[in-house]
């Protein structure tokens, strides 16, 4: 049974910034630290940010040959079950590390010579240089040292849902950033559904197990095997063939040569990287690109298909179904915060309903944090007067036009922490140039920018191909800031 289906909501993972998991089984994706690098929302900082903080106390320990204070910190990765992401075929299990295994993870940093060099200083490292540290245990491992940042997320995107969290649950084992430590005595608001505790996990920073287990073989065969051919036919090594034809003669290095005398092992590729640092700097900075994945993908492995093209007519009706007014403000609110999700991801992440700012003063409808790479919303970020980290949201379910009053809400919010773009979404706009001319008005008085968009907009995102619609929504948002400006 899936998480929406037990909470009894009418929407499915397209409309959902987190994975959306099967409650009596484990879900075959993992949380892949790589996407925490290069932070480009908050979540993902603070994730960074606590990640690194662990890892520096467990080297910290290693350096100072505190086995006792580097073995506590490792028996602080226990199996977390909370998540529902694994490999497990029945009851979801973790995979943390037992007593037994963190001292072995432990004397395997200790001994390796990546750690001796200095090479080893995160988590993906160890990845690819400690024996028995694989996907499944790099992800649990994860998801324990930032467990704190999955209960804030949790609770954020159950109020997107809006649904309650009943009562206070033990928090498990909490990193202690800062003072290098676990903590076990929170309590917090966590959901229990059907008798199990849950954690949502943002979809944007999952990747599948092979994403994960490739790392190594990548690494070893597109950089390690071809700067050895490299090596050997500059030195004209013993692995060097010459080949002699009628035309011809060349010398060759055979990749079966050089796999058979350097085998891959995690100890080989430790001890490698430390003679060429140079190497494994020019692989990490091409593995660090992480690719987020796919809608259609996370939904057909539950085994579904994704009918785009029905998914997408089915939002268009259910949207014109919904009649303006006060009354229907909340189902129109929370289908536009799906549809948006759906339209604008990964560009667009962790949507947020209602956020108090300014110490209460003021509420935010929606906002949404800004992890575009390229594109629009890229440069909106990137844009020294929007500079718009986070990407603000306001949802009129109105008959009428949008007036001064509602842009002066949406404006009177936006502050250089935050950024200064707006989207404002409304049901229909029967004076265009006016509303044009009242987004171009505050504009020019430089207090920011916001696009309306009515459902006349939405629909027609929703009803372009699938594989054109990227491309179509840049090209109509460039033109409405274009109108504006």
């Amino acid at each position: 049974m899936l998480l929406s289906q037990a909470l009894g909501l009418n929407q499915s993972q397209p409309m959902f910034d987190f994975v959306d998991i099967d409650l009596y089984k484990d879900f075959p994706l993992y949380i892949d630290p790589i996407g925490f690098k290069n932070p480009r929302d908050e979540f993902a900082e603070k994730c960074q940010e606590d990640i690194q903080d662990f890892f520096d106390a467990v080297l910290k320990a290693i350096v100072a040959g505190n086995v006792a204070a580097g073995q506590q910190l490792l028996e602080g990765l226990r199996e977390p079950n909370e998540t529902h992401l694994g490999v497990s075929s029945d009851q979801p299990a973790g995979r943390g590390l037992g007593k037994e295994q963190a001292a072995q993870v432990l004397e395997s940093l200790r001994r390796s010579p990546a750690a001796q060099s200095g090479l080893l200083t995160d988590l993906t490292d160890a990845a690819l240089f400690i024996p028995g540290i694989g996907a499944d245990k790099i992800s649990d491992m994860t998801t324990n040292i930032i467990r704190r940042h999955l209960i804030e997320y949790t609770q954020q995107q159950f109020q997107v849902l809006n649904v309650d969290i009943v009562g206070s649950v033990p928090t498990g084992l909490l990193w202690d950033t800062g003072n290098g430590r676990w903590i076990d005595d929170e309590y917090d608001k966590i959901p229990v559904v059907e008798g199990q505790k849950i954690l949502l996990v943002p979809k944007r920073y999952v990747r599948w197990r092979g994403g994960l287990q490739q790392a190594a073989s990548h690494y070893y065969n597109n950089f390690v095997t071809n700067f050895i051919r490299d090596e050997e036919l500059r030195t004209n090594g013993n692995l060097v063939e010459v080949i002699k034809s009628k035309k011809v003669t060349k010398r060759v290095v055979r990749k079966s040569k050089i796999k058979e005398k350097f085998p891959l092992t995690k100890d080989f590729l430790a001890e490698f990287s430390s003679k060429h640092p140079n190497e494994y700097k020019k692989f990490r900075t091409a593995y660090n690109r992480h690719h987020p994945i796919g809608i259609r993908t996370l939904v057909e492995a539950h085994g579904a298909t994704f009918k785009e093209a029905e998914f997408d007519a089915s939002l268009i009706a259910t949207l014109q179904n919904i009649p303006p007014g006060r009354r229907t403000a909340t189902a129109y609110h929370h289908l536009i915060v799906g549809i948006l999700t759906y339209l604008f991801y990964p560009h667009l992440i962790s949507p947020a309903i209602e956020r108090e700012i300014d110490d209460g003063r003021k509420r935010i409808d929606l906002t949404f944090s800004n992890s575009a790479e390229a594109g629009f919303f890229k440069d909106r970020k990137d844009e020294a007067f929007t500079i718009a980290r986070e990407v603000m949201v306001e949802c009129k379910n109105y008959d009428d036009d949008i007036a001064n009053p509602e842009l002066d809400q949406l404006a009177g919010r936006f502050d250089p922490r935050r950024g200064r773009f707006g989207l404002m979404l409304c049901r229909s706009i029967n004076d265009p140039d006016l509303v044009l001319h009242r987004c171009r008005d505050m504009f020019q008085a430089q207090r920011g920018i916001v696009i309306v968009l009515s459902d006349e907009d939405v629909i027609a995102m929703l009803r372009t191909a699938p594989i054109e619609r990227g491309d179509m929504i840049q090209a109509y948002l460039r033109k409405r800031l274009r109108e504006i400006s």
